[in-house]
């Protein structure tokens, strides 16, 4: 059993606060910030903080989708989740595995797919003049899936595949958050199956909802005073300063053997 030290709840704290202030001023970045920092330094085991990261999401998502609802694209809404349903239950089968017999391994293709992340993030999205093909819908829904079930992390190629669509700031939004609150509830509904956090560790996350909610209510204030370009790039440089330190510390542990 875990134990719950003074240094456990303030570097959980810092690393939730400071994640939730990026992802308020910049749009993107809390689970991956949240996996990568509690992964590497050791704040919780990562069956743990994926379940931390789908629970929190999906308190933050709910209640906009719910207001925005009209707006969302159902058809595309759809067939994102053919494919990334099913491929989430994958990924939750092999973080299971994975997290109790190849943890170095775990590690290293969670660096990789931070790292692969942050490429998409940085590749310019120009708006397409017709919408994409169902296919490409398919396969974003399919790789984010995979990324949900093993890191709780379906944001980056969902969000990639969307903001190249010809739709209205509204849509996108909705149907983004559409899908992570499907997902989060579908991921959710998968861990109860799973490893589960031990009782001090689900009271600690039961602690996070409210901070992360203040947080986020202080961050908006700052919006007005903070330019967003800056905040991405700062959350760009500290999510790829955190996907080749993952890749670092892993990778000789698995190609040395």
């Amino acid at each position: 059993m875990l134990s719950i030290s003074l240094e456990l709840i303030l570097l959980m704290a810092l690393c939730l606060s400071l994640a939730t202030i990026m992802q308020t001023l910049s749009g993107f970045g809390f689970g991956l910030l949240v996996v990568a920092s509690f992964t590497l330094l050791d704040v919780l085991p990562l069956t743990a903080t994926t379940f931390l990261v789908s629970l929190l999401g999906l308190v933050n998502s709910t209640t906009v989708v719910v207001k925005n609802r009209s707006t969302v694209k159902v058809p595309e809404l759809k067939l994102m989740l053919y494919t990334g349903i099913p491929l989430m239950l994958l990924g939750f089968i092999l973080l299971e595995y994975m997290s109790a017999h190849l943890t170095q391994f775990l590690n290293f293709i969670l660096g990789i797919s931070i790292l692969l992340c942050c490429g998409l993030m940085l590749i310019g999205r120009d708006r397409a003049n017709k919408q994409s093909g169902r296919g490409s819908f398919l396969i974003a829904g399919g790789v984010s899936g995979l990324l949900g079930g093993l890191f709780s992390t379906s944001g980056p190629p969902l969000v990639f595949q969307c903001y190249k669509q010809a739709w209205s700031i509204e849509a996108i939004r909705s149907t983004l958050l559409a899908v992570f609150t499907i997902g989060g509830l579908v991921r959710v509904g998968i861990a109860l199956f799973g490893t589960l956090p031990e009782l001090d560790i689900m009271f600690l996350i039961a602690a996070a909802i409210p901070l992360v909610l203040l947080v986020t209510q202080f961050a908006r204030k700052l919006t007005p005073y903070v330019d967003a370009k800056w905040i991405r790039i700062i959350a760009i440089a500290l999510l790829g300063l955190s996907g080749v330190s993952l890749v670092a510390t892993s990778a000789p542990g698995i190609f040395q053997k």
